[in-house]
């Protein structure tokens, strides 16, 4: 019979191969993986501050630590990352309270007075001294705020106008929008919102001149557990509509709106959100929503390489824009704080290389479904999710984040792998930033996570196959492999040259006609250059 035969001919060409020390094509037939670009039309424009970041507003329990934001080299890396936008926010929003008479700190007037006079963005930090005081004490101050948030008793603290204007100053000379969050739980008798304090915040910022956005309170879904008080959608949508009412009556008539800020879309958040949108969705000018995975004080490596925990994501994202396309089809929809773990994030996880598969996929799902904005949590401060220590070093996700900002432009394509790789190598497809020097209009950037244990290589589509690629693949430096802190770019260590200049984010060309290669548990971005692509241009 002929059909012995043809079996031994094929699997002949395999075992010849092997015995002349040659890797057998069924074994590169794996690793090598087809992409599917679609780029006909963009899917999405999402806005060119898509990549934001925040402040934690438990900053201002000890407003001492607000002086962390004086130092040039934490501005040289929020400065960065601009265009973006900077919110101030988190649980803490409805525990403060603002008090124009109150006298400012030693550290505070002690920084303060090196502005008076100067351009701000200008003028020499706080010492040396007293920056090395406070960086032996925040580590107290982190445990406290961590117990405070595992207990569930907040209390209310108080904040000046030095305060208000140190962030503020942080903002401006970093190149960042500031969205501020208001108090929420400040309540008259019958549970309407008290905006007495708010109205004296308005009017001491009107009188500086200051450009900032508004939200008011924090995932108010969990309000009964914080403080028990319990608000429904109904009445926080009225509140917001009285918000806006006195931002029509100020210097802030222009001012922006964001909310409602609620946390996970389970049912009684739907429910809430739903009702929020009827009464006052119509005053908001987009809707936000937090997102994390995992709860960080029992999440595991796995976790965070799970393909599963990744998707999961997606299931949110739709229940979000279900209600928000029902309710009020014309808003946009922001991820208002998001990062991987909640409770301050994974200790070990989420300051180390191994977030990054969290946060860039994130990035890409977000883009591809139109997300218009992205608020990392945190930026600097307390916790373990932050993009700089509290030494202002910059963490992996920094140099992510980063490199997202120079390559990855606001117009969003589509790209999947074809066959069956897709759940754990995920690409997602943008036009590039034109902004970068080297790339032009029309080029493509792909971005991509491996999450197997063995190289994958990626091979463009036909028409793109002979285009010259720049690629930066991003991999952990050091024996602790992917709970390193530190991270190379194309085999080149990434830190600062000094507190003021940060490294070059060199690319390494590929030869056209080359396959992308994504070492195991690895992740980082190709530039298509001379593309041409009509929906970039």
């Amino acid at each position: 019979m002929l059909w012995p035969l043809l079996l031994l001919l094929w699997l002949w060409g395999p075992l010849s191969a092997l015995a002349q020390g040659a890797p057998a094509w069924t074994a590169q037939a794996e690793d090598v993986v087809d992409l599917e670009f679609f780029t006909e039309q963009l899917l999405h424009l999402v806005s060119p501050s898509f990549l934001s970041i925040t402040i934690d507003a438990n900053l201002a329990t000890d407003p001492r630590f607000l002086t962390f934001l004086g130092s040039p080299k934490l501005r040289t890396l929020a400065r960065a990352l601009s265009p973006a936008y900077l919110r101030f926010g988190g649980t803490k929003t409805d525990f403060l309270i603002f008090d124009p008479k109150k006298e400012p700190t030693l550290e505070e007037r002690s920084y303060w007075q090196s502005q008076v006079n100067h351009d701000t963005c200008q003028s020499e930090p706080i010492s040396i001294d007293v920056m090395r005081k406070l960086q032996g004490e925040w580590p107290f101050l982190e445990l406290m705020l961590l117990r405070e948030q595992y207990q569930k008793k907040f209390k209310n603290s108080t904040y000046s106008t030095i305060f208000v204007d140190m962030l503020y100053s942080f903002a401006k000379c970093s190149g960042l929008d500031l969205i501020f969050g208001l108090n929420a739980l400040l309540r008259t008798p019958d549970l309407r919102w008290n905006s007495s304090n708010a109205q004296l915040l308005l009017d001491y910022c009107a009188s500086k001149g200051y450009n900032i956005s508004w939200e008011l309170g924090n995932e108010p879904n969990s309000f009964w557990k914080k403080a028990h008080i319990s608000i429904d959608g109904l009445q926080l949508g009225k509140d917001f509509v009285e918000l806006h009412k006195l931002l029509q009556k100020s210097a802030f008539k222009d001012a922006k709106l964001y909310g409602p800020d609620i946390g996970q879309p389970r049912g009684k958040t739907v429910k809430l959100l739903r009702s929020f949108l009827k009464a006052g969705g119509q005053v908001i000018d987009s809707v936000t929503w937090h997102h994390y995975y995992l709860d960080g004080r029992i999440a595991t490596k796995e976790d965070f390489l799970s393909s599963d925990v990744l998707d999961t994501f997606i299931l949110s994202v739709r229940k979000i824009l279900k209600v928000t396309k029902e309710m009020r089809p014309r808003k946009t929809v922001w991820l208002g704080e998001t990062s991987s773990a909640y409770g301050g994030g994974a200790p070990l996880l989420s300051n180390t290389f191994v977030a990054g598969f969290m946060w860039l996929d994130k990035l890409g799902i977000s883009a591809q479904m139109g997300i218009q904005v992205v608020m990392r949590q945190v930026f600097f401060g307390a916790g373990k999710y932050h993009l700089v220590d509290e030494n202002f070093t910059p963490l992996p996700d920094y140099w992510l984040s980063l490199l997202f900002k120079k390559l990855v432009g606001p117009q969003v394509l589509m790209a999947q792998v074809k066959g069956p790789d897709r759940s754990k190598l995920r690409v997602y497809l943008h036009c590039t930033n034109t902004h970068h020097p080297r790339y032009q209009e029309g080029d493509l950037t792909l971005y991509a996570l491996n999450l197997h244990n063995v190289t994958k290589r990626l091979k463009l589509p036909y028409l793109l196959f002979n285009k010259p690629v720049d690629k930066y693949l991003l991999k952990p430096l050091g024996p602790d492999g992917l709970l390193s802190k530190s991270v190379q770019l194309n085999g080149e260590t990434l830190k600062m040259v000094d507190d003021q200049t940060l490294p070059a984010l060199t690319e390494k060309p590929l030869r056209p006609g080359s396959s992308l290669g994504m070492p195991a548990f690895s992740y980082g971005f190709f530039v298509i250059r001379n593309a041409k692509i009509a929906a970039c241009l």
